[in-house]
């Protein structure tokens, strides 16, 4: 997890493209990060009213996700493929007309890392 300090004493400053708000330049930089949480702090005395914020975050990634499905009715477990992947979802099927059940395992390769 990584953080970012927003400090509304900036608002209205010019910087290399023009003057901004906080809300413009949280706004854009939340796009192209995973938010975790936001914290904020409203300090009268010190910074004679300014807001500072805090960002928790993590960088966002590329996702590339993968299936692999197991046939639970020929005994195929897929307890141990769970534990060695990064899974997003799991769903278990049956098949009406045979009575089988099958499980379909989604996660991210291990290309993200």
């Amino acid at each position: 997890m990584k953080f970012k300090v927003f400090d509304t004493s900036l608002e209205g400053r010019g910087h290399a493209i023009g003057s901004f708000t906080l809300e413009d330049l949280m706004n854009d930089w939340l796009s192209k990060h995973k938010n975790v949480d936001i914290k904020s702090v409203h300090m009268q005395e010190c910074l004679n009213g300014q807001l500072i914020v805090l960002v928790m975050y993590e960088e966002k990634r590329n996702r590339h996700l993968q299936q692999k499905k197991f046939n639970l009715s020929e005994g195929e477990d897929p307890n141990e493929f769970m534990k060695n992947h990064d899974v997003v979802n799991v769903s278990t099927l049956r098949d009406e007309g045979w009575d089988e059940l099958t499980t379909v395992v989604t996660y991210e390769d291990e290309e993200n890392d």
